[in-house]
């Protein structure tokens, strides 16, 4: 670090402005790492050999997204009410999906206070809420959307920690999810949940459900249909 500055400091004067751009980028870096250094981290994700299929049994592409989170203390999810998800979810983490080997890993990193490090993530605390994964490829409870919302009976945020002290590592795997925590939507490791799907061939790895129309949209379209052939009838 100090040699990197003296070298920057030998520079000319017409060298100031790219000067100042490495220090700032010096200075980002030093703020980014201990900001690291002093939380707790948490490694979740699937591993190479447990696939993540669609409703119809496909692999999963880059479209979907694939996040760690909460729902805000009080909610409650549930297939009923999955157009409230959204607006109630905190972000914790989002991982990047590698659709070539079928897996996503990550690291997060947990702040004192229970807050997440990452980007993108809620600024809100965790402490003590059920964690997630949610996998989906929209946001809208819709028909053709493709969602899995599930979580093994072990994950949980702490309530404190995340400091400089706390050298606990958290591992949520994929592969701690049994039959002892059904999905809200979707399957995992062959243990089904709400929505809708083909079966797929293998009973291990994740699978998304996708939503169908409520019945009384269904009954909406059928007599809809009706009245435009009625009326094709009756001008022939």
């Amino acid at each position: 670090m100090f040699k990197t500055i003296s070298c920057i400091r030998n520079l000319s004067d017409g060298s100031i402005v790219m000067k100042t751009k490495i220090i700032s980028l010096i200075t980002l870096f030093c703020f980014a790492v201990a900001d690291r250094i002093d939380a707790q981290t948490l490694n979740w994700g699937n591993v190479v050999g447990e696939p993540i299929v669609t409703s119809e049994g496909n692999p999963i592409d880059n479209t979907f997204v694939f996040q760690l989170g909460a729902f805000d203390a009080g909610f409650v999810p549930e297939f009923s009410n999955a157009n409230q998800w959204l607006q109630n979810w905190r972000i914790f983490d989002t991982a990047a999906y590698d659709s070539t080997f079928g897996f996503s890993t990550a690291t997060a990193y947990i702040r004192d206070g229970v807050t997440s490090a990452e980007p993108g993530a809620s600024t809100l605390s965790f402490a003590g809420l059920d964690a997630y994964i949610w996998i989906r490829n929209a946001d809208d409870a819709v028909e053709g959307s493709e969602w899995l919302l599930t979580r093994a009976s072990t994950w949980k945020f702490p309530i404190t920690g995340g400091d400089c002290c706390d050298t606990t590592v958290l591992e949520w795997s994929v592969s701690d999810l049994d039959s002892t925590t059904t999905p809200i939507i979707g399957g995992h490791n062959g243990v089904v949940g709400p929505g809708v799907f083909t079966p797929p061939s293998s009973t291990t790895g994740l699978q998304t459900h996708t939503f169908i129309p409520e019945p009384s949209s269904v009954v909406c379209a059928i007599l809809a249909s009706m009245l435009v052939v009625m009326r094709r009838r009756r001008n022939h």
